[in-house]
C-alpha cells in the first residue's frame, strides 16, 4: 500500500506541481491540539508549502539555532573538510553572558585536535560553544565579529529581512532575533547542500581525531534532540535531527525533520514555556512538533483539486474555418496537499479569459487564467489554454477586412491623401489657366509676328545653296 501511494504521490508532484502554476499556501488549524510554542510553521520540504503557521513573522531570539547558519557559511568557505584545527580554550572560557546555563559545551580540552566536519558534528548535535567559536575565528579570518558579519551577509542574501546575528553561541542578545519564516528560509536552502543534511540528522557521532584518548572510552555526541533517542520518552520513529536551542529567558527552541511514505516535513518552533501552569516542567516544543508531524501524517493527503481535463469556458473566434469558437482547459492538473476536514466543493474557481480571439488559434495557445480560492485565500492561479486548434478561413478574412476598412483609421489617411492630391491638382491647372490667360491679354507689339514667323519657317525648310569652288586659273 505504501508503494502504490508513493507512486501515486510521484505522480501528483510531477503533474500538479512541475507546471507554470503559482501556488500559495492554504493555513490550516488543527482543532484537536492546541500548540504551545509562541512562534511555529510546518513546512512540506517536497513542495515548499506551508501547512501551518503561528506568528510566523515575529522577531524571537534563535538561541543556538544561529548554528545553522553558521554550518553553512563553513561548508560553503572550507574545500577540505578533512583540515585540522587545534582547539584555543582562551577564546571560549570567559564567554560573558548574564545567563551562563544558556552555555553548552561538548568537553573539549587543550590540546584537542578536530577535523572542520567534527567540529560541525559538535555544533550541530551538541551546540557545542567551543567548536562555535573554534570555527567562527578559524572561517573568520581569527575574528569572530567578522564572521558573525559573514552570516548576516548570507542571511540578507537569501531574503531574510528580519533576522540579525549578533555571536555564534546562540547566547541572550535581545539583539540577536530571528523568525519563523526566515528559519524556514534559512532550512530550506540548508537542507539543499546534502553534507549538511547528513550531519543535522545524524542521532549520534563520534569523533574520530587520532589524538583523542577519549576516542578509545567511546566518546560521542548525541543529538540533543530526544526525539531521535530510542531511550526517550519524546521518541518519534518518523523524526530525525534538526537543532535544538535554549534560553533562560525566553524558551525552548526546535527545528526537527520528519518523513512518512514518501512525505517529507519541518516543524520549526520557537520560544516554547519551559512550564506549564502550574509550574511544572514541560518540553512543549517536541510535544508541538509530535503533534504537527501526527496531525499532517493522519490529516492531509494529496488531492487532484484541478484536472488538465476540464473545461471551464469557451472564448468565440473570429474568422475561424467553420467554427465560431474554443474551449479552454487548465494547462496542467493541479494537485496538493489537502486537510481531510476542509471540503474541496468550497474551492471556488475566478476565470479570466480573453473576450475573443482571431483564428488561427494553436491547440494548447493560453487564452486566461483560472485562480482556486479557498475561503477567500489564494491556493493557486493556472494558465487556461485552448483544447483544439481552429484554421483561418481566408474568406471570412477577407470579408471581415472589407467591412472593417471604412471603421478604420485607412480610410481616413485615403481620404486626406486624395484631398490633398485633388487640392495641389487643382492649384497647379489655376496656375497655368492664369498663366495663358495672361498671354492673352500681352499688348500686339509684344506677340510675335505671325508674317514673319512664318517666312522664317520657309527659310529654315528651304536647303541650303553650296557655294561655287573655283575654277582653276
Amino acid at each position: 500500500m505504501k508503494k502504490i501511494f508513493s507512486v501515486l504521490l510521484s505522480v501528483v508532484m510531477v503533474f500538479g506541481f512541475c507546471v507554470n502554476t503559482t501556488a500559495k499556501a492554504i493555513m490550516f488549524t488543527p482543532s484537536s491540539f492546541e500548540v504551545h510554542s509562541a512562534a511555529a510553521i510546518l513546512l512540506n520540504l517536497d513542495t515548499k508549502e506551508v501547512l501551518y503557521q503561528k506568528n510566523a513573522d515575529t522577531q524571537y531570539m534563535p538561541g543556538a539555532l544561529v548554528q545553522i547558519m553558521e554550518a553553512i557559511v563553513v561548508l560553503e568557505n572550507c574545500p577540505n573538510l578533512s583540515m585540522h584545527i587545534t582547539v584555543d580554550p582562551t577564546l571560549y572560557t570567559n564567554i560573558e553572558t548574564p545567563y551562563p546555563e544558556d552555555i553548552r559545551y561538548a568537553d573539549f580540552r587543550e590540546g584537542d585536535t578536530f577535523t572542520v566536519e567534527e567540529l560541525l558534528y559538535a555544533i550541530m548535535l551538541t551546540s557545542s560553544s567551543e567548536a562555535a567559536i573554534t570555527l567562527a575565528n578559524q572561517f573568520g579570518n581569527g575574528s569572530i565579529p567578522n564572521f558573525v558579519a559573514m552570516m548576516n551577509d548570507k542571511a540578507a542574501d537569501l531574503g531574510c529581512t528580519q533576522t540579525k546575528f549578533t555571536n555564534v553561541t546562540g547566547i541572550y542578545d535581545v539583539a540577536q532575533k530571528t523568525t519563523a519564516n526566515d528559519m524556514a528560509l534559512i532550512m530550506e536552502y540548508a537542507m539543499s547542500n546534502g553534507k549538511f543534511e547528513s550531519i543535522a540528522t545524524s542521532p549520534a557521532f563520534t569523533p574520530y581525531s587520532p589524538n583523542l584518548d577519549r576516542h578509545e572510552e567511546g566518546w560521542t555526541w548525541a543529538h540533543s534532540n530526544l526525539m531521535v533517542q530510542p531511550t526517550s520518552e519524546f521518541y518519534m520513529e518518523e523524526a530525525k535531527g534538526i537543532k535544538t536551542a535554549n534560553l533562560t529567558q525566553q524558551g525552548r527552541n526546535i527545528i526537527v525533520e520528519a518523513s512518512k511514505d514518501g512525505n517529507n516535513f519541518l516543524a520549526i518552533l520557537l520560544a516554547a514555556p519551559f512550564n506549564d501552569k502550574e509550574d511544572n516542567l514541560q518540553f512543549y516544543h517536541m510535544e508541538d512538533a509530535e503533534n504537527l508531524f501526527n496531525w499532517v501524517f493522519y490529516h492531509f493527503s494529496f488531492r487532484t483539486i484541478l484536472s488538465e481535463n476540464t473545461e471551464l469556458g469557451q472564448i468565440s473566434v473570429k474568422n475561424g474555418e467553420g467554427v465560431d469558437y474554443v474551449l479552454v482547459r487548465p494547462e496542467k492538473s493541479f494537485g496538493t496537499l489537502w486537510y481531510d476536514m476542509a471540503d474541496v466543493i468550497s474551492i471556488t474557481q475566478d476565470v479570466e479569459l480573453e473576450e475573443s480571439v482571431s483564428a488561427p488559434v494553436k491547440e494548447g495557445q493560453k487564452l486566461g487564467t483560472v485562480t482556486l480560492k479557498y475561503s477567500g485565500e489564494e491556493l493557486a492561479t493556472l494558465n487556461l489554454v485552448a483544447t483544439s486548434s481552429v484554421e483561418l478561413s481566408k474568406f471570412r478574412y477577407y470579408l471581415a477586412l472589407a467591412k472593417h476598412f471604412p471603421k478604420t483609421s485607412w480610410l481616413t489617411w485615403a481620404i486626406v491623401l486624395s484631398s490633398m492630391f485633388g487640392l495641389i491638382y487643382i492649384v497647379i491647372c489655376v496656375y497655368f489657366y492664369m498663366q495663358y490667360q495672361n498671354r492673352k491679354k500681352a499688348p500686339v507689339y509684344l506677340r510675335p509676328n505671325s508674317f514673319e514667323i512664318r517666312k522664317e519657317a520657309r527659310k529654315e525648310e528651304q536647303p541650303k545653296k553650296k557655294k561655287a569652288k573655283p575654277k582653276n586659273s
